[in-house]
């Protein structure tokens, strides 16, 4: 069993100048811990700042726990925050944006690659 705290999970800083801007990660469960099946992973975008605009194999399912956010899709933008979840397909662009001016922070649900 691991019960423990966000904040005491080191963030690591994502930005990498290009398309990733003002965005941190702190991975809280893995399979390091023991966790065969999902990740779970707590983002925090901040004022200004973006995920990549991208799209992989894998869904994956978000909580909004903090500030406002965008989702972008190919299609329209969603305002999301507090207590919004959503569902990104396999396959399906996406991106999260903070264009507000508090952080947005969200927690990120993944399967773990299989071997």
């Amino acid at each position: 069993m691991l019960v423990d705290k966000v904040k005491n999970i080191e963030e690591k800083n994502l930005d990498n100048g290009q398309d990733i801007k003002k965005t941190g990660i702190r991975v809280l469960i893995s399979e390091k811990d023991g966790a065969p099946n999902f990740r779970l992973r707590y983002f925090t975008v901040q004022p200004g700042g973006h995920t990549p605009w991208h799209k992989h194999d894998w869904e994956h399912e978000n909580y909004f726990v903090k500030g406002r956010g965008i989702l972008v899709t190919e299609d329209k933008e969603i305002e999301v925050g507090p207590e919004m979840f959503s569902y990104v397909a396999p396959g399906e662009l996406h991106q999260f944006k903070n264009p507000y001016d508090e952080p947005f922070e969200f927690l990120c649900l993944i399967p773990v690659p299989k071997k």
